[in-house]
């Protein structure tokens, strides 16, 4: 029997309908099949991520893993039934998240904002997360979410896990 597979997102707080739409091509046909994803629980790309896995992978676990801070969580994760909400609590980070994160994952996809080399990317979380995740090998691929949407697969997920389907729901 094969290792469960646990998947990992990372996304941009502010997702329009131009990014909504890049994230939604790569959910449709690059994410493999899994036995869990997972996400950092903030409004804008986690929650638009979660919400479409939810919907489109029942099968699968989904979990949320949230900072101390949850101010910037969008409340839908709270609201829906059988999905694990792990709260680290006392004084622990976003930072803190982001390895819980990676370290879980199989692989990780990110949907910054925008490119790494941006100024508007110097304190990026997302970054954070991918940079973490491709110190790890388990960066899959990043996708900006707003112009010029540049992105880069650096890792397909057969590296990860042979002989995992990708189901093109939604």
């Amino acid at each position: 029997m094969a290792e469960p597979l646990a998947v990992s997102f990372t996304a941009a707080r502010h997702l329009d309908d131009q990014g909504a739409a890049c994230v939604l091509s790569v959910l449709a046909t690059a994410v493999p099949d899994a036995d869990c994803y997972m996400t950092g629980g903030c409004i804008g790309g986690d929650a638009f991520i979660g919400q479409w896995l939810y919907a489109n992978r029942p099968g699968a676990q989904h979990v949320v893993i949230l900072p101390a801070d949850t101010s910037r969580v969008d409340p839908w994760w709270l609201s829906v039934r059988g999905t694990p909400v792990v709260l680290l609590g006392g004084d622990l980070t976003y930072r803190d998240r982001n390895v819980r994160l990676v370290r879980q994952a199989a692989m990780v996809f990110g949907f910054p904002a925008y490119p790494e080399d941006d100024p508007r990317s110097a304190r990026s979380g997302t970054w954070q997360t991918i940079r973490m995740a491709r110190r790890a090998g388990k960066l899959c691929r990043w996708d900006c979410v707003r112009p010029p949407y540049r992105g880069r697969i650096e890792r397909s997920p057969s590296e990860f896990t042979p002989a995992r389907r990708i189901t093109g729901n939604g």
